[in-house]
């Protein structure tokens, strides 16, 4: 592993230790209150919320520390993979969707393309998002190039940690009442962050963000195979 990957890679791997140590001592409360007292149910509600805050707050963290790592490499556009140069070029593709006339955008785009697959790659981040549904995490990861296999696969459980967080911040009532169904949350939450954790680290340690030439730069925009 390069020293460089290697800083980015152990700032995520911190993170996501803390996160899971944080998430054991509260589970261990659960455990120590008696089911069906309202302690029990109140330790519930903590930790459904706690396991929501740190799947939402660890895979925004990583996903920013791997901007970050893209951003200082300097890598230009034209280098890298098209998922992720389209994903760079988010604020040109913007402003060219306010040009009504067709002979005023091709004449943008034509001009500012070619210099903007030149410059070094710079990214939105997902600082903004209140709300981490599976679909939007899933669009992010793709955006970036990023597996998300294990993500769409938990979906119908990571949705139903949203809504019940969401619930829980409204006031309402709890729908879980034990430690198993509180587990089945922790469990695709934990899978999500690691999937995030692993395609991040796999990336950043093999480059897999660099396409494999500029000659098939063409070639793989139009066949989305780099």
């Amino acid at each position: 592993m390069s020293t460089f990957a290697g800083l980015f890679i152990k700032q995520i791997e911190d993170d996501l230790s803390w996160r899971e140590a944080e998430l054991a001592i509260l589970r261990k409360e659960v455990i120590s209150s008696t089911p069906g007292t309202p302690k029990h149910i109140t330790f519930l509600r903590t930790n459904l919320a706690m396991i929501y805050a740190h799947y939402e707050g660890f895979c925004k963290f990583a996903i920013s520390v791997y901007i970050d790592a893209l951003e200082k490499r300097n890598t230009k556009r034209i280098d890298l993979k098209w998922k992720l140069a389209s994903a760079s070029l988010f604020e040109l593709v913007c402003s060219l969707k306010d040009e009504k006339e067709t002979a005023d955008f091709l004449k943008r785009f034509l001009n500012e393309f070619d210099s903007a697959l030149e410059q070094s790659a710079t990214f939105p981040r997902p600082d903004n998002i209140a709300n981490l549904w599976p679909d939007l995490l899933i669009s992010w990861l793709d955006r970036l190039d990023l597996s998300h296999n294990n993500v769409s696969e938990n979906s119908t459980q990571l949705d139903s940690l949203v809504s019940n967080r969401n619930h829980i911040a409204h006031g309402k009532k709890l729908t879980i009442s034990t430690l198993p169904q509180l587990d089945e949350y922790a469990h695709a939450a934990k899978i999500a962050m690691h999937e995030v954790a692993i395609g991040i680290a796999d990336a950043l340690e093999k480059q897999l963000y660099l396409r494999k030439s500029r000659a098939m730069t063409i070639f793989g925009h139009a066949t989305d195979k780099e």
